[in-house]
C-alpha cells in the first residue's frame, strides 16, 4: 500500500514545466534541420546523452475520450483535422522500440507544426536538467520537449525520486526505466 507521503512525492514528481534546451535539440537556429512541411511534426527521440532511432515509432493522441491520433510513422506525423478543434488537454502514448513514454496533461497547442523531442536521461543529467533543483534527486527524468515552429514552446517532465525507484510495485515502477 502506498502512503500519502508518496502519492504526494509521485504528484509533485509528475512536473509541466518549461526549461530551455535539450541536448539532442540544435544549440543554433543555423544547425536546426529544414522546417516540417505546414501541418506536420517533426519527432526526434533520445535515451541518455544518444540519440535514439527507430524505423517507425508508434503514437496515440487522446483527447478527453476522443482519440485524436493513432498509427505508427517513420519521422513525424500529419496533425489530423480533428486537432483543430480540440480543446481539450491531451494524454500522449509514444513507443519507439523497446522505449515507451506516455505524458498526460500536455497542452491542446502540442498539436502544431514543428518539432517534438522525446526522451529519458539519467545522472549525470543533461545540462538543462542539472539545474533544476526539482530533478536534483531523480532516478531518471522522462521528456517531451514541443517545439512548435510559430509559437512559444514547452516541455512536460516526469521524474522517478531515487529514494522510490526501487519499490516495487511503486510510483516509479510502471513507468521506470523497466517498462522501456
Amino acid at each position: 500500500m502506498i502512503s500519502n507521503e508518496l502519492k504526494i512525492a509521485l504528484a509533485l514528481a509528475i512536473v509541466l514545466c518549461t526549461l530551455p534546451a535539450i541536448a539532442q535539440r540544435p544549440s543554433s537556429p543555423d544547425e536546426y534541420p529544414p522546417n516540417p512541411p505546414a501541418n506536420h511534426v517533426e519527432v526526434r527521440f533520445a535515451v541518455g546523452k544518444a540519440p535514439v532511432t527507430c524505423a517507425r515509432f508508434q503514437l496515440t493522441v487522446r483527447g478527453g475520450k476522443q482519440t485524436i491520433l493513432a498509427g505508427s510513422f517513420a519521422s513525424g506525423f500529419s496533425i489530423p483535422s480533428a486537432a483543430l478543434t480540440n480543446n481539450e488537454m491531451l494524454d500522449i502514448e509514444i513507443k519507439c522500440g523497446e522505449h515507451k513514454w506516455h505524458f498526460s496533461d500536455v497542452e491542446a497547442r502540442a498539436l502544431r507544426q514543428g518539432r517534438w523531442w522525446v526522451g529519458t536521461d539519467y545522472p549525470p543529467f543533461l545540462e538543462a536538467f542539472q539545474g533544476a533543483d526539482r530533478f536534483k534527486d531523480a532516478a531518471w527524468i522522462k521528456y517531451l520537449i514541443v517545439d512548435p515552429i510559430n509559437d512559444e514552446g514547452f516541455g512536460v517532465y516526469k521524474f522517478c525520486p531515487a529514494k522510490l525507484k526501487d519499490q516495487n510495485p511503486g510510483p516509479c515502477y510502471d513507468d521506470g526505466p523497466g517498462s522501456e
